[in-house]
């Protein structure tokens, strides 16, 4: 009697377990299966650009739609071959419009910017949390391509990718919008963020909430509180201001993950049509994207295409090691 009481007993138990495994595995599955959208902030060379970079969009990210957010005044969208029914499109003035940034910054700070269309991007990708439907979306800046596969959840967490920076003034102006956030000595700015749809939402209100400084909306407030002396250049980081509220108000709900990529890509490749796969391969062992940014200081010259591309080269060197001692070996093998 007794043994078949305990043998009763330990059936139970197991089945019990095995109920209670297959109810949080399948809970482990949803979450990090969580569909999201890719959304990508884009200028009309952005868009030129897409159709290159959109094949490495697909290979290496988990995505389940891509929503572009163009120019209001775009129409070259319709010229393009986009028949793909997981592309979508959204007019930036929609979310946050850039004429009103101009004339905001104008009347409230007697300032022309030439950076209006950099805060703009930042402001968008904020403000899409107030029509978005999925509970995350991944924000990616438009001249980055990922160069391997990337999970942005680890289990059931959401992932920040971290780097290493520290741009004094994205720090000033988080305390003048949300008082008392402590800061860390890794950087949330690694081109692209998967961010919690609800909780950028609480961020936005949290700065609107703030009554001492000027404007109603959340991107009045942020163009208010930024110095002079930024203005002009980069005076606020939406990354760095969504990472710092999220780990200071909700501890522990994002993993952090140290993350590896290449700015200047556009020095040595010009464009991601230079790429194959023998570069990727060969990139791909320390590096998780590239960036093809425009800046004048990372011209395109022919020779560096050429020589990075040389299997004499990437046989020799990691890529890390290459690019971070990439003028002594170039004059090394000139000679």
């Amino acid at each position: 009697m007794f043994k078949n009481f305990w043998k009763g007993i330990f059936i139970l138990t197991l089945n019990v377990s095995i109920i209670f495994y297959l109810i949080s595995y399948k809970k482990i599955q949803n979450n990090k299966n969580d569909e999201y959208d890719l959304v990508i902030p884009s200028n009309i060379l952005d868009i030129q650009n897409f159709l290159n970079h959109e094949k490495f969009y697909e290979k290496y990210l988990g995505y389940k739609n891509i929503i572009l957010i163009v120019p209001s005044n775009c129409n070259i969208c319709n010229e393009l071959n986009f028949n793909e029914t997981s592309i979508s499109f959204i007019k930036e003035d929609k979310l946050v419009p850039k004429e009103k940034i101009i004339k905001y910054l104008w009347e409230m700070r007697a300032i022309k910017s030439n950076r209006v269309g950099w805060y703009e991007q930042q402001f968008i990708k904020m403000a899409y949390s107030r029509i978005c439907k999925k509970k995350y979306y991944l924000v990616w800046d438009a001249d980055t391509i990922p160069i391997k596969p990337i999970e942005m959840f680890q289990g059931i967490k959401p992932l920040f990718d971290m780097k290493s920076e520290h741009h004094i003034p994205y720090f000033n102006i988080m305390e003048k919008l949300i008082p008392g956030l402590n800061f860390i000595n890794e950087s949330y700015i690694s081109e692209h963020m998967i961010i919690k749809t609800e909780l950028m939402k609480i961020l936005l209100k949290d700065i609107e909430k703030n009554h001492k400084i000027p404007g109603k909306l959340f991107w009045e407030k942020i163009l208010m509180c930024i110095d002079n002396k930024d203005i002009h250049k980069s005076g606020f980081s939406e990354y760095e201001f969504y990472g710092t509220f999220i780990d200071n108000k909700y501890p522990n709900l994002y993993n952090h993950r140290k993350w590896c990529s290449i700015r200047n890509a556009v020095f040595f490749y010009n464009n991601s049509e230079n790429l194959n796969e023998k570069d990727i391969k060969w990139l791909s062992q320390d590096f998780h994207a590239l960036s093809f940014e425009r800046w004048k200081k990372f011209k395109f010259k022919k020779e560096n295409l050429k020589f990075i591309k040389d299997s004499k080269i990437q046989k020799i060197y990691r890529p890390k090691n290459f690019f971070e001692n990439y003028k002594e070996i170039f004059l090394k093998y000139k000679k």
